[in-house]
């Protein structure tokens, strides 16, 4: 059964930066020209980025959720963002955001590694393209997800979830594309922010596009890129997700091959 929310929930708490700190690249870095609107690489050892200009934010219901910096795996040098959610008997969330007006076209993507898989009952939402209510800018609404979904046999995929009572679930590719587990993947998605027909959103894994949605997209000129980990019920319960390589850009970004 799908929980369909408004607003940001009076249980999210804001997560403090976990200090400063440097390392030597591992893999490609993400090439910052001028196509690039944001990006955060982590490489400074805590959340600054995400933070930046007072545009962005961290935070997770507690007691159920965390998020630290952390060295256990990463994209590109030393650092990334564990997402941690044990949630039972309630979608519980955890999530970092950056809000802008940003152009009517764009892209926002990251790199996220599974260190296992998990079987869902529910959504495992761990994207999301989220608007201010038209009228009311205080009050954040659910809006376009990309979600975990299992698989009988044990795969994990991704699906996206429209909030709006027309949409709801697109049709999954078939054959479907199995995310992988123990190693990092990139998910990238097109916004075309408009409010007629010519609205489009596209999700991309590891290069290979599964969705590409034609439909009125734009109430609200600010968009929240958010990944996140929004969860119930999963088995093992506690769930655990790495997040790297964020960006916002008027280009895609394009995914890479870690060595």
């Amino acid at each position: 059964m799908r929980r369909i929310v408004v607003g940001w929930g009076a249980r999210l708490v804001a997560v403090a930066a976990l200090g400063t700190a440097a390392a030597p690249a591992c893999a490609r870095r993400l090439d910052l020209g001028s196509e690039f609107l944001w990006s955060a690489q982590h490489e400074t050892g805590d959340l600054s980025e995400w933070l930046l200009d007072g545009k962005g934010g961290s935070a997770a219901d507690m007691p159920d959720t965390a998020i630290a910096v952390s060295t256990d795996f990463a994209h590109s040098g030393q650092y990334s963002v564990k997402l941690s959610n044990a949630a039972v008997s309630d979608y519980e969330a955890v999530r970092l955001w950056r809000s802008d007006d940003y152009p009517e076209e764009a892209y926002y993507s990251a790199w996220y590694y599974l260190p296992r898989a998990s079987r869902t009952t529910n959504d495992w939402t761990i994207m999301q393209i989220r608007a201010p209510v038209p009228g009311d800018p205080t009050v954040i609404s659910l809006f376009l997800d990309v979600d975990l979904r299992s698989l009988p046999g044990g795969d994990m995929i991704l699906t996206v979830f429209d909030h709006r009572p027309q949409f709801l679930r697109a049709a999954t590719p078939d054959p479907a594309v199995p995310v992988p587990i123990g190693s990092w993947f990139q998910i990238e998605t097109f916004f075309r922010n408009a409010t007629d027909d010519t609205g489009r959103f596209m999700v991309w894994q590891n290069g290979q596009l599964l969705y590409d949605l034609h439909r009125p997209s734009g109430f609200n000129q600010t968009v929240y890129f958010t990944p996140c980990s929004v969860s119930e019920n999963l088995s093992p319960t506690d769930s655990v997700i790495y997040l790297d390589d964020a960006a916002v850009s008027v280009e895609r970004v394009g995914s890479a091959t870690t060595p």
